[in-house]
């Protein structure tokens, strides 16, 4: 089941909708419910969050306000307007690919230290294994990695992807974001797998001429002004029944003013959301509202590819089964 939220034209007033697949349409939820005049309708919570809470319940709730409105023809008009399904309490940005982080430690040394990549070409054709010096630390590979990013930035699909002043190098990161919608502490993977309500496609901005400064004198590392001053999600939510079991079986694309510049795919994720979310909630009350996202999936950057957007692009990320998040890269300021 699909959501976001729109602009009901009558009153232009904001509602959270769910797309009839039946009729093709986008039907606002609280604006539906009230013309039909139907008390089971009504009282479906207009928050995201609380709506997925309700699990399969509410969708078959509102699998019957679709027909309903089908059968009385009623379907109050709205408009698809950019704004985000849900405003996240908190983000965790994860890093589940291995080849996305040694691509990505290539691109650096490409970029910054041209002279040293055939060097350490000669080095890996020789022990037939990657770079030491690129490969993620131990913990790596045995707990899922995440730092907190900046909740408060994200921009919604159709809206401007800012690029600040202080960068000559923006980069997208194409990610796969599920959301909590249920309160977990010290969660096994199933009970993490019950909190988990939907996926959106997310895209991690990040300065890469910045964060190669903060990698190599910062105190934090590239968890400064690398990565907070801007994300943007998909207007779209895909509930979590229709994507969970093939989580780590999707194909996904770049594209850049209508080009394809990178197909990829979710297969080599090390860590399913469920084992994300169950390590995050160690010791730790994970709250309804928080965006946990899969990381850059291989070959879904500009520093892996080689390829960098510029002022005025039209960059469109889709992750199959989810959606597409498109946004007009802004001006440096």
């Amino acid at each position: 089941m699909r959501f976001r939220r729109v602009i009901v034209r009558e009153g232009g007033s904001e509602d959270l909708a769910v797309y009839d697949a039946t009729a093709e349409r986008w039907l606002p939820i609280a604006a539906t419910a009230e013309a039909l005049g139907d008390r089971t309708f009504q009282e479906l919570p207009d928050d995201l969050i609380a709506l997925l809470a309700g699990g399969g319940r509410t969708r078959e709730i509102l699998r019957s306000l679709c027909s309903s409105a089908s059968e009385q023809d009623t379907a109050p008009a709205c408009e698809l307007a950019p704004l985000l399904p849900f405003r996240p309490l908190l983000m965790r940005a994860f890093a589940t690919s291995e080849r996305h982080w040694l691509q990505s430690a290539r691109g650096h040394v490409r970029r910054n230290m041209p002279r040293a990549l055939p060097v350490i070409s000669a080095v890996e054709f020789v022990t037939r294994r990657p770079f030491r010096p690129f490969r993620p630390g131990k913990l790596f590979y045995e707990e899922p990695a995440y730092y907190i990013g900046n909740a408060l930035t994200f921009v919604p699909d159709g809206a401007e992807a800012p690029w600040p002043a202080y960068s000559k190098a923006l980069d997208f990161e194409l990610e796969l974001g599920a959301v909590v919608v249920r309160e977990v502490r010290d969660a096994s993977v199933t009970g993490a797998r019950e909190a988990i309500g939907g996926f959106v496609v997310v895209n991690d901005l990040s300065a890469r001429d910045t964060q190669w400064r903060e990698i190599r004198h910062g105190i934090f590392g590239p968890l400064s002004k690398t990565k907070t001053f801007a994300s943007a999600m998909s207007a779209e939510l895909v509930s979590a029944d229709e994507i969970l079991d093939r989580a780590r079986q999707l194909n996904a694309e770049v594209k850049v003013n209508g080009e394809v510049w990178s197909r990829t795919d979710t297969t080599d994720q090390r860590w399913s959301f469920e084992e994300m979310l169950a390590f995050a909630s160690r010791g730790e009350t994970i709250q309804p509202g928080e965006l946990m996202s899969s990381g850059t999936l291989h070959d879904g950057c500009s520093l892996e590819i080689g390829r960098w957007v510029s002022p005025g692009d039209t960059l469109e990320l889709t992750v199959e089964g989810v959606g597409s998040l498109r946004n007009v890269i802004g001006a440096p300021r």
